[in-house]
């Protein structure tokens, strides 16, 4: 079964810009053009994103989600004289050992679990392959970490006075001890725990697995669980069960680590609770449990769907709980939020809370909305079912402002704050958790994050709204669910009222014709007067269908010179790594021995290569004998002769030589199959 549309055999991404980079460079210089803002200097960009070391064969799944996870960072030296650095590097991840000892990935693709067309028992054969492999290369995490970087420390917001003292008091009930000074990037996915890696020259450290909060990490935790628990899936693939510390005691920021997506078990007080983890106010998690499912039975459903499923019967509802425990014995009780729609967020912008009179009343949240589940297709090139299709027409995200009533438990306000397509939210670091007055994004001239995006539509706009005041004119229509937008206007009325020199809450700026975006990082000025004195990074391009032209980028943070030097050291040198082409060499070499001698003693063979072999097969051997003959008459001779061997031993050669190839033709082995 094929995953990409007919007349097309390559995924739209792994083509192009979204082509798989296959070589790697540690601090190249790079060419600047104008100058290099002084808060730069001494900072990193750094970004995220898949890139699949051996793509799949033409025709076979692929996914946007899939791939190694591959960082690409930009440092900017304190010497505003020096060039910046470029340095791009695959994080050394047990999954890409094993996809480059396999030549694939030994993991399905996404695509594969959510297509209509994949039968029941292709999905059962390529998880119970997976799940082998792991297990026999006692592989504990089956993560890619392709998702994001965030960084890790104390002192990263407004917040930080209360943060640090809050933190630092449960640290010092849970392990004896405060940490301080203990920063570190951490790449991160949603099907397993962040991996540490060194900045500048982004090399893997390892997994990052601080204590729970019993003190005990998750390889000691593990070792304590019954016979049948370590036999199961939670023995190959652990899942974020150790953050559950940091969501009580550490930056409110590790909240945003798991998608809507990926299922978070963590650990509430004395009870373990399962859901999704998008975002954080200062006071409490806000946990969205939407209705894209993971659910094995959905294949032995009346009617199967796919394993991963948008099930429409369900609601959107957002679970609300305190994030910073004082006395984890007694947890207040989770307040359930209801929407009856279901829908669908990927990335949620901000979220802060609402005082009256030194009173929590309410929990405000900004999250791009979809209504439908088409991008989960569309971005790996497969079929959408007819029911998306239905509910999903004109489906646009928008950039979604929800308010949750603390006293009585009910969404009073719901609606869309603009008409135009909005994805990959940003804003100040400083201003998260706090009503913040602007939002950055993504939006396109035309199109929106659909359909179109499984023909890797690309970014040629971004966006800034000022969300104070567009909030303040949707709370003013009155109370309750409302699908119109606030700003109606679309992205072309937009530029078209900003070149006739009228303002507005929406501000789109055009990128030059044949320029792509990403998503932005806001960089304030180190003496700005307001908000949105600054700047605003983003990587950007050109079309280009080389082969070394670049890859896909999901989320990325920008390090200042500052949180670098409090990097934590480590207790040992890391090991020297290897570059990606050197990698590539030698797995292509470990490939060609296996094919050697692990060969399988009979295949199907086609019937010109049995006339062939027919032929070379007894000839060969038949050749063999006639040298042999002929070697062991020179031998003999030269006993009687004193004659010399040496051409005896030439004559011989050449025929084992033929029998050797003939007889690795006979046995070839062909290459393992791509689920």
């Amino acid at each position: 079964m094929t995953a990409v549309p007919s007349g097309d055999a390559i995924h739209p991404f792994l083509k192009g810009n979204f082509a798989p980079v296959t070589e790697e460079f540690v601090s190249h210089p790079c060419d600047v053009q104008g100058q290099i803002p002084e808060e730069l200097l001494g900072g990193q960009y750094i970004r995220n994103g898949g890139n699949p070391v051996y793509p799949p064969e033409q025709g076979r799944h692929y996914h946007w989600f899939d791939g190694d996870g591959m960082l690409h960072g930009v440092f900017f030296p304190p010497d505003r004289n020096s060039q910046p650095l470029y340095t791009n590097r695959h994080l050394a991840t047990p999954l890409l050992t094993m996809t480059l000892l396999l030549l694939r990935s030994p993991i399905p693709s996404i695509a594969l679990l959510i297509s209509p067309l994949s039968s029941l028992h292709r999905i059962v054969i390529a998880i119970i392959q997976a799940f082998f492999i792991a297990l026999r290369a006692r592989m504990g995490v089956l993560s890619v970490a392709n998702t994001s970087v965030i960084w890790w420390g104390k002192g990263l917001g407004s917040e930080a006075a209360e943060e640090d003292m809050v933190e630092d008091s449960v640290d010092e009930i849970l392990t004896g001890e405060a940490k301080q000074g203990d920063h570190r990037l951490l790449a991160t996915c949603e099907s397993g725990p962040p991996l540490e890696v060194r900045v500048p020259e982004l090399e893997t450290v390892g997994w990052d697995r601080l204590p729970d909060s019993d003190g005990e990490d998750l390889g000691v935790r593990r070792g304590k669980w019954e016979w049948w628990k370590r036999l199961g899936l939670s023995r190959v693939q652990e899942m974020a069960r150790s953050y559950s510390t940091r969501l009580r005691c550490l930056t409110p920021r590790m909240c945003d680590i798991l998608s809507s997506i990926g299922r978070a078990s963590m650990l509430y007080g004395r009870r373990e609770l399962t859901w999704d983890v998008p975002r954080s106010t200062r006071t409490h998690t806000i946990l969205l449990n939407l209705p894209l499912t993971l659910a094995p039975h959905n294949l032995f459903s009346r009617h199967p769907v796919p394993l991963i499923h948008f099930d429409r019967t369900l609601p959107s509802e957002f679970v609300i709980f305190p994030r910073l425990l004082r006395t984890p014995e007694t947890p207040q009780e989770p307040i359930r939020f209801q929407e009856p729609e279901p829908s669908l967020i990927f990335h949620t912008a901000n979220a802060w809370d609402e005082y009256s009179s030194e009173e929590l009343v309410a929990v405000n949240m900004l999250a791009c909305r979809f209504k439908s589940a088409k991008l989960v297709y569309a971005a790996g090139a497969v079929d959408i079912p007819k029911v998306e299709k239905q509910f999903g027409t004109d489906d646009v995200v928008r950039l979604h402002y929800y308010r949750f009533a603390m006293r009585d438990g009910g969404i009073t306000h719901s609606f869309p704050l603009t008409v135009i397509p909005f994805e990959f939210p940003s804003l100040p670091h400083d201003r998260s958790m706090s009503a913040a007055k602007f939002v950055y994004g993504c939006t396109m001239r035309s199109g929106s994050f659909d359909e179109r995006l499984g023909g890797a539509a690309k970014v040629d706009c971004i966006v800034k709204i000022d969300v104070e005041e567009l909030i303040r004119r949707g709370r003013a229509r009155g109370e309750g669910k409302n699908m119109i937008p606030v700003d109606g206007r679309s992205s072309a009325e937009i530029l078209s009222d900003w070149e006739r020199g009228i303002s507005g809450p929406v501000q789109i700026f055009a990128l030059p014709e044949g320029w792509y975006a990403q998503e932005t990082q806001f960089v304030a000025r180190a003496h700005g007067s307001t908000e949105d004195d600054g700047y605003l990074l983003s990587p950007d391009g050109t079309p280009s269908t080389a082969s070394d032209a670049g890859s896909e980028l999901l989320h990325g943070t920008f390090v200042h010179a500052s949180r670098i030097r409090q990097q934590r050291i480590l207790p040992q040198p890391l090991p020297p790594q290897e570059l990606l082409q050197d990698k590539l060499a030698r797995s292509r070499m470990q490939h060609f021995v296996s094919i050697l001698f692990n060969r399988p003693t009979e295949r199907d063979k086609s019937k010109i290569e049995k006339a062939v072999l027919a032929i070379m097969w007894p000839a060969a051997f038949g050749m063999l004998a006639l040298a042999l003959l002929e070697t062991g008459g020179h031998v003999l001779g030269s006993f009687f002769e004193g004659s010399s061997v040496r051409r005896s031993s030439a004559d011989l050669w050449p025929w084992l030589l033929l029998v050797f190839i003939t007889f690795i033709f006979q046995h070839r082995s062909r290459p393992p199959p791509i689920l």
